[in-house]
């Protein structure tokens, strides 16, 4: 058969594959990701020796998907020469060692063929659908996808596949909030950090990979799922851990981690302040980076921050102090005390669109005029004449024009009266414009507004108003938080303790709406006949187990503002994934339980809603 051996340049590891099947290589060639394809040699002559490679029908395959592709010849022994290619391709030196993660391959099935795997939708075919979108839900991509299609072509040992399949039925009876399990490429990964290119953000994804291990860890449902993937793991990293270590490396680079960063919910955002520069001017600087690394480990930095911003307000002050007094006695008159100051303001508020600009050169009048401010004001935003301004002593005066041999011009006089015409396209015509764009220009201004000037005198002739309101509806009611504090697997975020600290009350207001309920519709008088209403809570990131997919249930978000939300669903998945990815709601919690029905469900829901704020 055929040996493949693949090199990971970044994580300084190889693997071999050895006893391939001509077709199975192929297959893997499709799916793998490469930079670089190198063939050894000895694939140039069949076993025979008579005749070059894809000669009569041997090895036609394997040649027709390599020559379709960039790739170099080598020799000698595999391994060996090909880290040196890598060492000289990467420009790595020669000690550097790379690590055999290569995992034994006995009682393992055969990989997919090739045309079994194109024809049921495991390797991307046009005009097939693909068998990952049909399998997993839509939210499934990325590292997840890949794997359970590396299981799809490459079946793993039968140990292996039993040891998955006693994971999944784990997982289907699970009741608790499960992890998000959060995938990271732990190829970017080890890059990042080799370069010291890792930021803030990196270092919150791994630790919370770690968290993640640590709180199955600690879950007595979850234990026994997490202690059955160190196998599978294994099978698909190559990288051998003993369980005890894992938990006990994982527990210390997680409060490693956490001594370093801030974490969500932690904050010391202490940006500099001056009284003569915008503070807005400092959050711009400092707020990509401040609240990021604890201020011990950087006090140096933070120090020399502090000492800059000090060195630019004493620059500003002496430097600018000036012009600053200049421009504060030019805008006195808008604020200032009543005097004969004279202003002359040529184009007020052009530089901004039409219909602010108007508002806020009219605001600027009105201001002037009740000031007692002696002053000229010219401009071209013509919708001022319509807004209702309060004015006394602002009196309207316009450039005389005259009609001359069929055309405007202006006499270069003021007069008394309002100019709604500012000469636009007979302006463009002098400077020199094209005729035929004055001409489309006139086409699009009366197509435009020439509808919308008839448009609106109908209206007015009709005399009505009409206004279109949005309505937003949510079923929410206020809650008030203790200060009791709880602890979970995650960083205490605000979300998560009020998620603790309510969670009883809640659940007991709960208990009692649902057994009225049910005693009403049953018409029985003693609720001991009903098993008592379990809450199962979901803290921040975390998700619901996979046994609730399907089922309809009631649920209360505690929403970070302090109020309840309160919702119904047969997918609680989805739901709690479109919650979060609102604005200000990443680190919502939730509280669910099921119901008997879609009907039941909607029932309940309603119930709470009026009556959950009665309990307290």
């Amino acid at each position: 058969g055929y040996c493949m051996a693949l090199v990971l340049e970044t994580m300084k590891t190889f693997s071999l594959e050895d006893g391939l099947t001509e077709d199975a290589l192929v297959t893997k060639l499709r799916t793998c990701r490469y930079h670089h394809l190198f063939l050894h040699t000895s694939l140039r002559r069949n076993t025979s020796g008579t005749c070059h490679w894809g000669e009569y029908g041997e090895g036609g395959l394997l040649w027709g998907e390599c020559s379709a592709r960039h790739f170099e010849w080598f020799e000698g022994d595999p391994i060996t020469e090909l880290l040196l290619k890598v060492k000289e391709l990467y420009g790595l030196e020669n000690e550097v060692t790379f690590r055999n993660v290569t995992v034994p391959y006995e009682n393992r099935p055969r990989p997919l063929y090739l045309g079994t795997a194109t024809q049921i939708g495991a390797i991307p075919t046009e005009g097939i659908p693909c068998l990952l979108k049909v399998l997993l839900p839509s939210n499934c991509a990325g590292l997840p996808a890949l794997y359970v299609r590396d299981l799809l072509l490459n079946p793993p040992a039968y140990e292996i596949a039993s040891t998955i399949q006693a994971i999944c039925k784990l997982m289907s009876n699970v009741t608790c909030s499960i992890p998000e399990f959060t995938c990271v490429s732990p190829a970017k990964l080890v890059k990042l950090l080799e370069l010291r290119e890792a930021n803030h953000i990196e270092f919150c994804r791994i630790k919370n990979v770690l968290d993640e291990i640590l709180y199955m860890y600690d879950n007595s449902e979850l234990i026994e799922i997490l202690k059955l993937l160190m196998d599978p793991a294994w099978v698909a990293t190559g990288l051998k851990i003993d369980f005890e270590t894992l938990i006990k490396e994982c527990k210390f680079a997680s409060v490693r981690i956490g001594e370093m960063i801030f974490l969500e919910g932690e904050s010391d955002k202490k940006i500099n302040r001056n009284k003569i520069i915008p503070s807005e001017f400092f959050e711009d600087m400092e707020f990509t980076w401040r609240g990021r690394v604890k201020r011990i480990h950087i006090e140096e930095e933070i120090a020399e921050v502090e000492k800059a911003a000090e060195a630019l307000s004493v620059a500003v002050t002496e430097d600018f102090l000036p012009i600053l007094s200049r421009i504060k006695a030019t805008a006195a008159p808008l604020g200032g005390p009543k005097g004969e100051i004279c202003m002359l303001v040529d184009e007020i508020c052009r530089g901004t669109e039409t219909a602010k600009g108007t508002c806020i050169a009219g605001s600027i009048v009105e201001t002037l005029d009740k000031n007692g401010c002696l002053g000229i004001v010219s401009t071209h935003l013509h919708g001022i004449f319509a807004l209702p301004l309060n004015l006394k002593s602002t009196v309207y005066k316009a450039m005389g024009t005259e009609y001359v041999d069929g055309q405007t011009k202006p006499t270069w006089k003021l007069i008394d009266g309002i100019c709604r015409e500012s000469l636009a396209f007979e302006t463009a015509k002098k400077e020199g414009v094209p005729e035929t764009v004055i001409q489309r220009a006139e086409d699009l201004y009366l197509s435009v507004y020439g509808k919308k000037n008839s448009v609106e005198k109908g209206d007015a002739k009709d005399g009505q108003l009409c206004s279109d309101t949005m309505v937003y509806g949510s079923h929410e009611a206020n809650l008030q938080r203790s200060n009791t504090q709880t602890e979970s697997f995650h960083h205490k975020t605000e979300s998560t303790i009020a998620m603790e600290v309510v969670r009883k009350e809640v659940e007991s207001a709960i208990s009692v709406i649902y057994q009225k309920k049910l005693i009403q519709l049953n018409r029985l008088k003693d609720t001991s006949e009903h098993a008592v209403v379990r809450c199962f809570a979901i803290a921040a990131r975390e998700q619901p187990p996979p046994s609730i997919i399907g089922v309809s249930c009631v649920y209360v978000m505690l929403r970070p503002d302090k109020k309840l939300y309160v919702g119904q669903t047969d997918d609680l998945d989805g739901r709690i994934r479109t919650h979060r990815a609102k604005e200000g709601m990443q680190t919502a919690s939730f509280l669910y339980y099921t119901v008997p029905g879609k009907s039941m469900a909607c029932q309940l829901e309603t119930l709470l809603i009026n009556q959950l704020s009665g309990h307290g």
